[in-house]
């Protein structure tokens, strides 16, 4: 009997964490740059803001939705607080292509002067970060080269503290505790995001 109850338990606590990771949110998009959103500093005490989302920039108006909607980098990148974050996957002049829906519907959206636009290659360079819980084995390997041929240096687990030395395409150039260093992917084949950063976003350090 006490064998019967311990196995029921097991079974019951396995089903608990199947369901918990069927449900559990993809990890965000990257894109091509990180769109930081603000209200005007003038009008620094009221929420922001409403987005006026194209099929091309100023054309076909496909919706309006709140920054609140947008879809959430966390736990990528914590912003501050009335801030808003966006991946970007192209731009056109003032025109930016952002990931607007959890679905990964993707609209123009026109830039404004109190917001910020950085490329991923530039906003990584000198961050922290540190790996995300849950990916395949080959996103821990730490490698020679930029390369999923290259030698492998080393098994990284998530308690690693990881500085971002460069930046080419989906790989980074990392600095692990302060005592090795190699290159890791900082995002998987489908642009969805493999690292956290560690520290806020902010735009005085560009």
């Amino acid at each position: 009997m006490i064998l019967r109850i311990i196995l029921i338990t097991i079974c019951l606590g396995l089903s608990v964490q199947t369901a918990l990771a069927a449900i559990a949110p993809p990890r965000p998009f990257s894109g091509e740059g990180l769109l930081v959103i603000r209200p005007f500093p003038s009008r620094s005490s009221e929420p922001c803001c409403t987005l006026p989302i194209y099929g091309e920039p100023g054309v076909e108006r496909i919706t309006d939705l709140e920054s609140s909607d947008l879809p959430s980098l966390t736990p990528v990148i914590q912003g501050r607080t009335g801030e808003y974050a966006a991946a970007v996957t192209g731009k056109k002049g003032n025109w930016l292509h952002i990931v607007y829906d959890e679905a990964g519907r993707e609209g123009w959206l026109k830039n404004s002067r109190a917001w910020e636009y950085v490329t991923w290659n530039h906003f990584l360079k000198g961050r922290a970060a540190k790996l995300l819980p849950g990916l395949k084995k080959e996103f821990y390997l730490l490698r020679h080269d930029p390369s999923a041929t290259a030698p492998q240096l080393e098994v990284l687990s998530r308690q690693k503290n990881l500085r971002i030395i460069d930046v080419r395409e989906d790989w980074a150039l990392v600095l692990v505790d302060l005592t090795a260093y190699g290159w890791l992917r900082w995002r998987d084949s489908d642009g969805r995001f493999t690292i956290s950063i560690d520290e806020k976003f902010d735009p005085q350090k560009h």
